[in-house]
């Protein structure tokens, strides 16, 4: 494990960098799932360090007879060049923070159905079928999701919360917002309030107020913001799924997941838009008429269904 977070932390650090090799970031992330995870716990790291950038400045000293006195922290936490790197930096945090006793992480995994979470200080979370969410932290604000989850965050001018998801952390001071992750992309998107969401897939942070959007596709990289009616935002709790030139393969990842039925996706048709909503009471009434709309082929397995080009 020491090595993967060495490789996470290489790879972190190498994101700032004009020769980033995303492609290999990417094979990276998807050779082993513990990479992800050790990936989004370097992230969560540079977090901590920018949160407590005030008070580690002044305890990062240097030998008195050393010219330097004091080692400053980095505007943010780019990892190159301080103290030796990544994996000193994430030495750094776990040593130098104040040693305040912290809870054992809080783990949320769901299965065929929703969970509501509620954190402490009456923020709500509701976390999709088949994800898994871990809050951790003395003020629950960090926070780690793989699958979906819709997020009512209580406004804290004094705390900053981190959520980290496929590689990419959504930062909240307060509002409302949903998260969605699968093999196809990451979305995010705001009812009301504004996030900040970051990452090594994008080239640059980037803000999303109510009724915005994000979209990184998962093969091309390619982030797209758009707007969103708020109605939209989280529409899966009410039974609807609704999309806007969103890749197939994306909507058939969330019928896996919020329809109760296995589907895949041909590579030849994974990149077609759809645009429309689906209403997932019945799943299979959904997948169908997906099908029918998109003009494919719906072929029943085994384990599941395809979709696929209809035959010549």
């Amino acid at each position: 494990m020491d090595r993967i977070v060495a490789e996470a932390a290489a790879w972190h650090a190498a994101s700032d960098t004009d020769d980033m090799d995303w492609d290999g970031l990417t094979l990276w992330l998807e050779a082993d799932p513990r990479h992800a995870a050790a990936y989004d716990q370097i992230m969560l790291t540079g977090a901590i360090i920018d949160d407590h950038r005030e008070t580690l400045a002044p305890r990062i000293a240097m030998p008195a007879n050393d010219e330097k006195a004091t080692l400053p922290l980095p505007r943010r936490a780019k990892w190159l060049g301080w103290g030796g790197g990544a994996v000193a930096a994430a030495l750094v945090a776990t040593m130098l923070v104040p040693r305040l006793a912290e809870p054992d992480p809080a783990i949320y995994v769901t299965g065929a159905k929703t969970r509501a979470i509620a954190l402490n200080d009456g923020s709500r979370i509701e976390l999709a079928p088949y994800s898994r969410l871990e809050v951790a932290g003395r003020h629950q604000d960090r926070l780690a999701l793989a699958g979906g989850a819709w997020f009512d965050i209580r406004h804290d001018p004094g705390r900053k919360m981190a959520i980290t998801a496929d590689g990419l952390t959504i930062s909240d001071v307060g509002t409302r917002f949903d998260i969605q992750t699968a093999g196809a992309g990451v979305r995010v998107a705001v009812a009301d309030g504004k996030v900040k969401v970051s990452g090594a897939r994008l080239a640059r942070s980037i803000e999303l107020s109510g009724g915005r959007s994000l979209q990184v596709d998962g093969r091309t990289h390619i982030a797209q913001v758009r707007a969103i009616p708020g109605e939209q935002v989280g529409a899966w709790r009410s039974g609807r799924l609704s999309y806007d030139r969103a890749p197939l393969a994306l909507v058939a990842a969330d019928l896996s997941r919020y329809a109760g039925v296995k589907v895949v996706v041909a590579d030849a048709v994974a990149a077609r838009q759809f645009s429309g909503t689906l209403v997932i009471g019945d799943g299979q009434a959904a997948l169908r008429d997906l099908s029918r709309l998109m003009g494919l082929r719906l072929d029943r397995r085994d384990n599941g269904y395809r979709l696929e080009l209809p035959p010549r």
